[in-house]
This record gives structure tokens, sequence and C-alpha cells, in this order.
């Protein structure tokens, strides 16, 4: 059995930390049933990022997917880009979407709404509204042939 990784809020604040010892799963690289919780931080495997912390749900077979909490962070300068088109759904709280392309408007997604962004679609992401007190948390799946790491999803 491989350790399911979750985070644990720090009472009275923001910070969070990772334990390896509260849910354990059948090893995620195997084919298998496996149940993770996006909300409660759930993942095989969570990086926490400059941008945002990031947690690997599934990554084989040609497709990954992870979920996305984003709570203070700093909203990226860089454009987020892919060879591939992406999918993200998100999960809790509100997600602003910018574009770089002065045709594209921005967009704001709530829980339930699925982004389907284009391969090549150049953007950045963020939890709106800024002064929001909960995370956002959202899902994205794409195919693992493209070139930049699931890492790229937290900007």
């Amino acid at each position: 059995m491989a350790p399911a990784v979750m985070p644990q809020e720090a009472a009275g604040s923001r910070a969070n930390s990772y334990t390896h010892d509260l849910v354990t799963i059948d090893d995620p690289g195997k084919p298998g049933l496996h149940v993770f919780n996006v909300l409660r931080g759930e993942a095989s495997q969570v990086r926490s990022m400059l941008f945002g912390d990031v947690g690997t749900v599934f990554s084989a077979q040609g497709i990954e997917m992870v979920w996305v909490r984003k709570l203070g962070e700093p909203v990226d300068k860089d454009w987020f880009s892919s060879d591939e088109v992406d999918l993200i759904l998100v999960v809790q709280g509100q997600l602003k979407f910018e574009f770089e392309s002065p045709g594209q408007p921005d967009r704001v997604l709530s829980p339930g709404e699925v982004l389907v962004l284009p391969a090549g679609a150049r953007c950045r992401a963020y939890r709106w509204p800024r002064e929001a007190r909960e995370a956002t948390v959202f899902v994205a799946a794409y195919p693992t042939g493209q070139t930049r790491p699931a890492a790229g999803h937290a900007g």
C-alpha cells in the first residue's frame, strides 16, 4: 500500500502541512480502483509550488490528472500554454482566467464549470476574487505527451 497525501489546515493560519500517514491506497502506478477526495487534498503525490499546491491524482496510460489548490498565492506574471488540449474543472471557489490574446475576454469559472483550453492558448489563472478567504480548487486533465510538467497548472 502506498500512502496517499492530504493537507491539514494549521489552526488559525492558512499554512498547510502534508502528511503521508492519514490515508492509504493501493499503488497508484498499477491498474486498479483508487478513490481520492480532492477537497480534502488527497493525492498520490503533493507538491507545494509558488502559485499553488498541486496533487497528482493519476499519471499513466497517456493521461495525467491533477488538482490545484490556490490560497494566498501571487499571480503568475508569465503565460501558461500547452501543446495539447487541457480540461479544467473548478470544484471550489472561483478561478479567473486571463488570456494573452486581446480577442479572448477574461473568464471567471465557478464550481461545476469546465474550461476546455485549446492547445496553444496562452493564459494565466488565479483565485478570484483575490481577497477570497476560501481556497480555489480545480482539477486539470491532459495528455502526458505535453512538453511541460504538471506544475504548470499552479500558474
